[in-house]
């Protein structure tokens, strides 16, 4: 086998691996705080559980659909306007606090919006690990991505906290949308191909969701794990709601 250089050498993976170690940590301290932020304005549980199931809400609805869309756009263009969004999305909110204007509809749309988006960016990335790192290196770039994001998860949400107790109710959407910023200035910066865009089949687009659904069902692993992951978000959106 020829040799081949450390992870840490090759640039368009480092690129990859830490704008999305800046966004996740991004995403944990925003995602904590929201919750936090609709009970300091309605003093109500009910509608802080409701912004949580709005950010989730997007896995359900979307995961096929956009799986299909992406197949057949440019995937690294997906992923920096999926960027883009989410910095527009998430900005809105200190933007609205400035100018005291903050309203719970805005809250429920960014939310949503921003899940949304990171489907889109989700399944786009799906396929950029492959284009940067060589095949054989591929376990190792996933093990060291899974490490780094985990640790990240923890950390964002005590950043989160952090920044909302002595900076103000701005400061963790700031840094959020910074880490969204981050994320699209490292993804074009980077130099490989993450593959043409397939031409669209002529068998449609409610065909292949179709198509995913019995092939998902098919796969007793696959649709376990599905169900598994569905369940996991739906209890992570609950959380910060019991701290609170």
């Amino acid at each position: 086998m020829r040799w081949l250089p450390a992870l840490w050498r090759n640039k368009n993976y480092m690129l990859l691996w830490s704008g999305q170690v800046a966004s996740t940590v991004g995403s944990s301290a925003s995602q904590i705080i929201y919750p936090l932020l609709i009970l300091a304005l309605t003093d109500s549980p009910a509608a802080a559980g409701i912004a949580a199931s709005m950010r989730a809400l997007p896995y359900l609805l979307f995961s096929l659909p956009v799986g299909a869309l992406v197949d057949r756009r440019d995937r690294k263009r997906v992923m920096i306007w999926s960027d883009i969004g989410r910095v527009l999305a998430v900005a809105s909110i200190p933007v609205a606090l400035a100018f005291d204007a903050l309203s719970l509809p805005q809250l429920y749309a960014v939310s949503f919006i921003e899940g949304a988006l990171f489907v889109f960016f989700n399944i786009a990335e799906v396929t950029a690990l492959s284009r940067v790192v060589p095949a054989v290196q591929l376990p190792q770039a996933a093990a060291q991505n899974e490490a780094a994001f985990g640790a990240a998860g923890i950390i964002g949400p005590s950043f989160g906290t952090i920044l909302f107790q002595t900076l103000g109710r701005s400061a963790p959407f700031i840094a959020d949308a910074v880490s969204f910023a981050v994320s699209a200035i490292s993804v074009v910066l980077i130099k490989a191909d993450f593959g043409k865009a397939a031409p669209p089949p002529s068998r449609g687009l409610l065909h292949e969701i179709g198509e995913g659904l019995r092939w998902m069902w098919q796969m007793p692993l696959i649709r376990t794990m599905a169900f598994l992951t569905g369940a996991l978000n739906m209890v992570n959106a609950a959380a910060p709601l019991i701290l609170s």
